[in-house]
C-alpha cells in the first residue's frame, strides 16, 4: 500500500466513523444499567455494557424518528438478551 492509498483509507475510515457510528459515554448511569442487565440475563461484564449502550442508542434513535437499531453480535446469550430487551438482532454466524 502506498502512502497515498493509506491516507485515503484513513480519511474514509474517519468519515465512516463520524457518519455511521454512535458513541456512548461509559458513565456511572450506563454502568449501573449494565449491572442490572448482567444480573437479569447472566451476561459477562463487557457484554452487559455493550447491550446497555445499544439500548441507549436505540432510545435516541426512536426519539429522533430514525429507523431502529440492529444489534449485530455472534454471541447467542447476548443476542437472546438483546431480543428480550426489544432490539432487532442479526447474528453473523447465521450467514455462511
Amino acid at each position: 500500500m502506498t502512502v497515498l492509498e493509506l491516507n485515503k483509507s484513513i480519511k474514509r475510515f474517519k468519515r465512516s466513523l463520524q457518519n455511521r457510528y454512535a458513541f456512548v459515554e461509559i458513565s456511572e448511569t450506563l454502568t449501573n444499567e449494565a449491572m442490572i442487565l448482567a444480573e437479569k440475563y447472566g451476561l459477562r461484564g463487557y457484554d452487559s455494557v455493550q447491550l446497555a449502550a445499544a439500548l441507549k442508542i436505540q432510545k435516541r434513535r426512536l426519539l429522533l424518528n430514525l429507523p431502529p437499531l440492529t444489534f449485530v453480535c455472534a454471541d447467542n446469550n447476548l443476542n437472546n438478551a438483546a431480543t428480550a430487551e426489544g432490539l432487532s438482532v442479526e447474528n453473523p454466524n447465521n450467514y455462511p
